[in-house]
């Protein structure tokens, strides 16, 4: 079964009411004796972010503690442990979230959970 429509249906929300995710993964360069973190850029897509201010008027959207779901089109390349920028429309600073499980692949669409990076 072809889920074509369905996904374009998909790509054109996040693209109408999300904002721009670039999603980064973690790595280790050796810096002589150390090693240190360095994270690179996997890609940049549309998505949705739940609990966003582009949610429109009267959808009901659930958060708990900090935990949100982001919704990214399905050739998006996320995995758990990665770090994701979430820039909603008419915002200028992106916010930062960590990937916390393993995303969950639907044909037109990939739902990830994620959680607010907090640096205390």
């Amino acid at each position: 079964m072809s889920f074509a429509l369905q996904e374009k249906v998909f790509r054109r929300f996040v693209r109408a009411l999300g904002g721009k995710v670039t999603i980064y993964r973690r790595g280790y360069l050796r810096d002589g004796e150390r090693d240190r973190e360095e994270l690179s850029v996997i890609g940049s897509w549309d998505g949705w972010l739940s609990g966003s201010p582009s949610v429109p008027d009267g959808v009901p959207v659930r958060t708990d503690s900090g935990e949100f779901i982001l919704l990214l089109p399905a050739d998006a390349g996320v995995q758990a442990g990665d770090c994701a920028e979430y820039l909603s429309k008419g915002e200028d600073k992106p916010v930062t979230f960590l990937v916390t499980g393993e995303p969950v692949r639907f044909p037109t669409h990939i739902e990830v959970k994620m959680k607010k990076k907090q640096i205390v």
